[in-house]
């Protein structure tokens, strides 16, 4: 041979040579293929529930008392829509009855000519119910015979259909009870009773504190002596006021007749205290004469408004919902009881007080005998009434209300991770030849790291298998669903591995297949 071929060709093979010796192990296997499977991902499941809370529409029975004097000369159709506005700005927020009567009356039936708006006719009488109306038609009549007596015992009259009207359930126990004078003059109930024909104020003054007194106690609450005005048996208002849309000043609409009496009883109604504790009114709805609370002056009302100041007043009732149980997650959902975690949305952490003999607040979850959440039917709340049923997985909630059973409007955010799985076994659809496999590990994209062939900590080959046959316990890694057998490797020892939140484990397999 040539001796200039023959050192091409040494140096030909020695390159080969030195190429192959440079690959690594792990980049380069011939003839060999690869699998990889890895760990289904853990996952955390986070969800966050508030209490509930019921609204109750309070009960607000409103009296309007329209003046039908020979006197008055207040309604016009430029008045008319102005006046109706008193019905139509009554919040729909209240459970209301708004009963209209004329202010002097024409026979002895108190509901004589009246007209009754009520969003609820629950309890109402076959009387009542006769003279049911919607707001919009009372706000467009407003029209009531004239008694041919200028005359106005205003505020017995109240007293009189208060009273007359309890029974058919128009004036409730409990309730807002709202009245509403619109007069062009005065209360002259004093001249009536005496002889004189005029009364000064030595004589009106006493006889309009009896009949003011008369209405406290049947407001109830009061520390009127109501024996002495025979009225024992009060409607316990929530709170009693008295709206006077009269003449606080000289003037042709109020007929020239400067309103005092009115004027007095609205203020007693608005300053008397409650014995129970109900604070006394302070909200002073835009008096137009200092000292007049509750008293508008007609001779320059715009009618638009007057129950703005009211509708404040009067306050709804927020029912809060008291929770001992508490949903964390769905009948079918299967999770790690000991990675459950509750926080308050306050920031405080629940304490788990799983075998905790001596619980005073904190929570546990329901289980069943083998520790797994419990799926359970039944209420989680207690208060104001048992409700808010729930199937599925639940906590109980210990302590005292807010600490730690939940109270409106605190809410909870409950955590739990799913249920761990241990990866033992790797699945083949064909044979593979024993001696040409090598498997590696690598956690979290790191660095391949071989795994010893070993039945106790590494890796065995176990061939062809039912599915049936391997254990329960361990999951197979790149198995279809549905498989019934097929050819597995077995991780052995420190080598079977468990999904994480935190850690990703892969297995690759080179291999050969087996002829």
């Amino acid at each position: 041979m040539d001796k200039g071929i023959f050192m091409k060709n040494s140096l030909l093979i020695m390159a080969t040579l030195l190429l192959f010796s440079s690959c690594a192990k792990e980049e380069f296997v011939a003839n060999k293929a690869r699998t990889t499977g890895s760990g289904e991902a853990l996952t955390t499941t986070s969800a966050q529930l508030c209490a509930q809370s019921t609204l109750i529409s309070p009960q607000v029975d409103i009296l309007m008392l329209w003046d039908n004097s020979s006197s008055f000369n207040v309604v016009t159709p430029a008045t008319r829509a102005s006046m109706g506005n008193l019905i139509s700005s009554v919040s729909e927020k209240f459970d209301y009855h708004i009963l209209s009567v004329p202010l002097i009356s024409n026979n002895g039936n108190t509901l004589f000519e009246g007209q009754l708006v009520a969003k609820n006719t629950t309890g109402l009488g076959s009387d009542a119910l006769g003279i049911m109306r919607t707001k919009e038609q009372v706000a467009a009549s407003l029209s009531f015979t004239s008694s041919g007596s200028a005359a106005e015992p205003a505020v017995d009259r109240v007293f009189q259909v208060l009273q007359a009207n309890r029974a058919n359930g128009i004036f409730r126990q409990n309730a807002y009870t709202m009245i509403v004078v619109i007069s062009n003059e005065d209360d002259d109930s004093c001249e009536s009773e005496t002889p004189y024909g005029t009364c000064a104020e030595a004589d009106w003054k006493p006889r309009m504190q009896n009949k003011i007194n008369k209405l406290l106690c049947l407001r109830g609450n009061t520390y009127i002596d109501c024996n002495a005005v025979g009225v024992t048996n009060p409607i316990n208002s929530t709170m009693m006021r008295m709206i006077n849309i009269s003449p606080l000043t000289s003037c042709s609409t109020g007929n020239n007749k400067i309103n005092y009496r009115y004027r007095m009883a609205a203020k007693q109604l608005y300053e008397a205290p409650y014995s129970n504790g109900w604070p006394t009114s302070n909200d002073h709805l835009s008096p137009d004469v200092s000292g007049a609370p509750d008293s508008y002056n007609l001779c320059s009302i715009s009618f638009s408004n007057i129950f703005d100041g009211v509708n404040t007043a009067i306050k709804q009732t927020l029912l809060k919902h008291k929770y001992d149980y508490w949903p964390v997650a769905g009948a079918s959902a299967v999770f790690d009881p000991d990675t459950i975690r509750v926080v308050r949305s306050d920031g405080k952490i629940l304490t788990n007080r799983k075998n905790d003999p001596s619980i005073s607040n904190g929570f546990e979850l329901l289980t069943d005998s083998s520790g797994n959440a419990q799926t359970v039917s039944m209420n989680t709340r207690f208060a104001p009434t048992a409700g808010e049923p729930f199937t599925g997985k639940m906590i109980r909630l210990y302590g005292t209300d807010a600490n730690d059973k939940i109270v409106y409007p605190d809410c909870l955010t409950v955590t739990f991770d799913g249920v761990k799985s241990t990866y033992g076994y790797y699945y083949f659809l064909n044979p593979v030849s024993v001696a040409t496999i090598q498997v590696y590990r690598r956690i979290n994209g790191g660095a391949l790291t071989l795994i010893p062939q070993s039945t106790s900590n590494g890796w065995d080959y176990m061939g062809l298998q039912y599915t049936a046959a391997l254990d329960p316990a361990l999951k197979v890694l790149q198995m279809p669903a549905g498989t019934s057998s097929g050819y597995f490797i077995r991780l052995n020892g420190s080598y079977k591995f468990q999904n994480s939140t935190n850690t990703t484990t892969e297995i690759l397999i080179d291999y050969n297949s087996s002829n």
